[in-house]
């Protein structure tokens, strides 16, 4: 027969291995969820975002939307290489990171591009908020071997309104964005508000 001793350390020995399991299967599903280059959400951890705010249906809350792509990114990649681009991205993403509030969601969706929930925002306060941003990366270029680039941003902005999905309003501020892009380089659009008849929709974000 086993000694008593003996069946203690058994099962500590198994209490350790399930401890180890879950701390595995805790950060498998960390990484699942984080984008592989920044320390941000990816698209996948941006639509449990959504999920988790909004349980797929009207959002209680004020929040806003932004949609975000840096300007020029492929001409980053082509002059200075691919390592600069990876480095922008982190420098973009640390910069969010740093002038956002820890409630506030912050996800590349992959590529050059972004994406904000921001709670308890007005559409002008979140307008004001990407505005100072630029200011910030104007003033904090990346160095590079022989110089420096400055980060420039598009991003369009939207509100969410009364019995709007936050889906509807991803939808808006994406549409924001690329009216944003037709009037140049390092430029915010927001949003205008939504007409009562605005069908569902859930924007490729969530998606």
């Amino acid at each position: 027969m086993h000694s008593n001793s003996q069946r203690r350390h058994r099962r500590s020995a198994v209490m350790q291995r399930i401890a180890g399991l879950e701390r595995a299967l805790e950060q498998a599903q960390h990484l699942l969820h984080q984008d592989d280059l920044t320390p941000l959400l990816n698209r996948r951890g941006f639509r449990r975002a959504c999920d988790r705010w909004t349980g797929n249906g009207p959002m209680a809350m004020s929040a806003c939307c932004a949609m975000i792509d840096l300007d020029g990114f492929k001409a980053i990649n082509d002059r200075h290489g691919h390592p600069v681009g990876d480095a922008a991205l982190v420098h973009f993403a640390a910069t969010l990171r740093r002038h956002l509030r820890p409630a506030d969601t912050i996800a590349r969706l992959g590529g050059d591009e972004f994406a904000l929930i921001l709670m308890n925002c007005s559409g002008d306060d979140a307008y004001l908020l990407l505005e100072r941003l630029q200011q910030v990366l104007a003033g904090s270029p990346l160095s590079v071997p022989g110089g420096a680039v400055r980060l420039r941003f598009s991003a369009g902005v939207a509100e969410l309104h009364a019995a709007e999905s936050l889906g509807q309003v991803l939808e808006r501020a994406d549409a924001a964005l690329l009216d944003a892009k037709r009037q140049g380089k390092g430029m915010v659009a927001l949003s205008v508000q939504p007409t009562r008849s605005a069908p569902a929709a859930t924007a490729d974000a969530c998606n």
